[in-house]
């Protein structure tokens, strides 16, 4: 099975994911950050999102979600089918260590829920001090490890929030283009999300 990544710049809950999950670079308490990716899905996924999240929250052992774990739920009015929730800030330092983590969870959820698409934004930069660089390193290298074992999980779209960050992704991706694993295919996607993607089939 062919594996794609595929490197994009915009509103990552645009993107149509009917079959697929968003992922949601998180805190410990599952509250929508106003930033980033937190913003875009308290604003589309609506009204209800954040009572969602509490009554997940509150499923869970103290009431929180340690950091590194991940937690899916339905995506209300986002054009996807889950999102998953990744805890990255609360009670611990953001490392390479959490963020790598956190990554391969989400992964390993999304192929337990038997999904063949991911859309996700850089995990830790947004709501923390974790430098877009080191992200890069992180997700590259579990990336390129991990994703083949995967079962069900045949795309993942990385998405980026503004034009400095797809041209640094883009430049980190032909950097170490020797590293790809055989079976997977790097997309990098100029023109970034528009609405006729609505009207496309991407998975």
């Amino acid at each position: 099975m062919e594996r794609r990544l595929i490197i994009i710049q915009g509103d990552l809950t645009l993107l149509p994911l009917k079959e697929g999950a968003i992922i949601n670079p998180s805190n410990s308490g599952l509250i929508l950050t106003n930033r980033g990716i937190g913003q875009q899905i308290s604003r589309r996924a609506g009204p209800l999102m954040q009572q969602t999240l509490h009554t997940e929250r509150s499923k869970l052992k103290g009431g929180r979600l340690d950091p590194g774990q991940v937690v899916a739920t339905d995506a209300g009015q986002i054009p996807t089918k889950k999102l998953i929730h990744i805890a990255i800030v609360g009670g611990r330092k953001v490392t390479k260590r959490l963020v790598s983590r956190g990554i391969l969870n989400a992964y390993d959820l999304a192929d337990e829920m038997e999904l063949p698409v991911l859309g996700m934004p850089p995990i830790g930069p947004d709501i923390s001090k974790f430098e877009f660089e080191d992200f890069l390193d992180v997700f590259w290298r579990i990336t390129c490890e991990e994703f083949s074992r995967l079962e069900y999980v045949n795309t993942i779209y990385l998405c980026l929030d503004s034009n400095e960050q797809f041209e640094e992704t883009t430049a980190y991706i032909k950097e170490h283009a020797e590293e790809l694993p055989d079976g997977l295919r790097v997309d990098i996607q100029e023109g970034g999300i528009s609405m006729d993607m609505f009207s496309s089939q991407l998975m």
